[in-house]
């Protein structure tokens, strides 16, 4: 079988789409597969799911978390994060994680159990880069990190969905520079 390009096929189905709305007949039929045959190479609907969500954390997702372990300050990361989002060509039809956790309970149990730890890896590395932002004194006083990192990355999610739906680069751009600054000390600007 060629479950190279059927993952690939309904990676992309997905990512265009709603992941709950893409069937496995229409993923098939693209990908030039039988149902049995993609069947027996991911178990289930829910398997193809969870293959493709690995995959796209693998050739998207891994781009974000490695902004975060660069170790830059907090301004050379946060225009990073802002460029990705509002820049990078493939979020133009949006996130398929942030996509597949507001749709969650549409979704089988492995793929949701996925989501959770895409989502619990996202939060730790917004925690930690954000920890270490605190302790470099680049963090605005008396922020909670935790509430922080939970803000970072809705933010994130906010600006990729705002670009599926339309909005230029530039304004989604010009919007998270104006929700992220409430991360940085005193007159918006890190401490260099």
């Amino acid at each position: 079988m060629k479950a190279d390009k059927a993952l690939g096929v309904a990676l992309t189905a997905y990512w265009r789409g709603d992941p709950a709305d893409v069937s496995v007949n229409a993923i098939c039929q693209l990908a030039g597969v039988s149902k049995p045959s993609l069947y027996r190479e991911f178990g289930s609907e829910d398997g193809l799911k969870r293959a493709a969500l690995d995959r796209y954390a693998d050739e998207a997702l891994s781009d974000l978390f490695a902004i975060l372990r660069r170790g830059g300050g907090l301004e050379e990361t946060l225009d990073a994060l802002i460029d990705f989002a509002s820049a990078d060509p493939r979020m133009e039809s949006g996130c398929l994680f942030y996509k597949m956790r507001a749709g969650k309970h549409r979704l089988g149990p492995r793929t949701r159990a996925r989501v959770d730890e895409i989502d619990l890896a996202a939060r730790a590395g917004y925690a930690a880069f954000l920890q270490a932002r605190d302790e470099a004194g680049e963090l605005r006083d008396g922020l909670s990190v935790e509430a922080a990192a939970a803000y970072l990355g809705e933010q994130i999610g906010l600006a990729i969905t705002q670009r599926a739906s339309g909005e230029t680069p530039a304004r989604v751009r010009g919007m998270m520079e104006l929700a992220l600054s409430v991360l940085k000390r005193g007159d918006g600007r890190a401490i260099e």
